[in-house]
Order: structure tokens, then sequence, then C-alpha cells
């Protein structure tokens, strides 16, 4: 049976070294906590907020994140892709998730408010309806994923080859459509 902790609040704790694989949180607030190549493996956050933490490179194998909400945390590294995702939700604001993977992922209708993404895989994924507010993909991987109806408008430094993912019904902007084109060396004046 999994440890279980419940509305309680933790700030500036440090879990580097701690084990906290297997054990659930609901409705838990962490607040400039130190997750750091942790291993969370097989841990379930259900109805959590992480504000100013670091789970830079932390272990998430098995874990579960429902209705969870990431703000100014910094998720570098992070394999999403290897957690249980069954009712995986998460928003993510003013967030840093560079080299992160999304890997073959459902993540649809997610917002990433003010992020920065730079290297993050999203190969494979279905995005559609997800929202890129104010972030940077630099790097970002888009490869076979379904971009329907995905909102990149104030987005930047995103490369998307039109010929290998969905993207029906994405929203553009005209200052970020050279984002789009870049892929295809074309000039826009």
């Amino acid at each position: 049976m999994n440890d279980y902790h419940s509305d309680k609040v933790y700030d500036k704790v440090s879990f580097t070294g701690e084990q906290l694989s297997k054990t659930d949180f609901d409705s838990c607030i962490f607040k400039n906590c130190d997750f750091s190549e942790l291993h969370i493996n097989g841990s379930e956050f259900l109805e959590c907020e992480f504000i100013d933490c670091n789970l830079g490179n932390s272990r998430i194998k098995g874990s579960s994140f429902k209705e969870t909400r990431f703000e100014n945390s910094k998720l570098v590294g992070v394999k999403f892709h290897e957690i249980d995702s069954f009712l995986f939700k998460v928003d993510f604001m003013k967030c840093q998730l560079d080299f992160s993977s999304f890997y073959q992922m459902s993540i649809t209708n997610f917002q990433f408010f003010d992020c920065i993404l730079e290297g993050v895989d999203f190969t494979e994924a279905n995005l559609s309806g997800t929202h890129f507010t104010n972030c940077n993909l630099k790097d970002a991987i888009f490869d076979a994923t379904n971009l329907e109806n995905v909102d990149f408008s104030t987005a930047e430094n995103f490369r998307i080859d039109l010929d290998k993912n969905q993207l029906k019904g994405a929203t553009f902007s005209k200052n970020n459509v050279g984002d789009l084109l870049a892929i295809y060396k074309i000039n826009i004046i």
C-alpha cells in the first residue's frame, strides 16, 4: 500500500535523497521544493500544485498526475512519456520544460502558458486542442504529431514539417507564420 498525504503544504523542502516512490499526494501544495534527480516512481499526484519547484531530471516512471498544476517550475529532462497516463491532466504556467519528452502521449486540450519548451520531444503525440500561449518552442520535435486545432498564435521559434504532421484547424499569427514555413527555406518579406 502506498503512503498517503492529503491537504498538506510543503514549503522549501528538499526531497533530494528521500524516497518518494509509491507515495500518494491528494490536494497538496509544493512551494519552492527541490525534487531534482529524485526517483518518484509509482507515485500519484491528484489535484496538486507545484509552485517554484525544481523537478529537473526527476524519474517519474509509472507515476500519475491528475488535475495537477505546475507554475514557475523547472522540469528539464522529465520523461513524461513514462508515466501512468490514465486521466493525465496538467497545466504548465511559466515553466521550463527543456528536453522533456511527451513521446506518443495523448495530451489534448492542455495549456502551456509562458513556457520554455526548447528541445521537447512531441514525436507521435496527440496535442489536438492544446494551447501554446507565449511559449518558446525552439528545437521542439514535431514528427507524426497530431496538431489539429492547436493554438500557436503567440508561440515562437517552432519548426513544423507540414508534410509529417496533422495541422488541420491549427492557429498561427501573421507574426509567426515565418516560423511555420522556415523549414521550407522560403523567404517571406
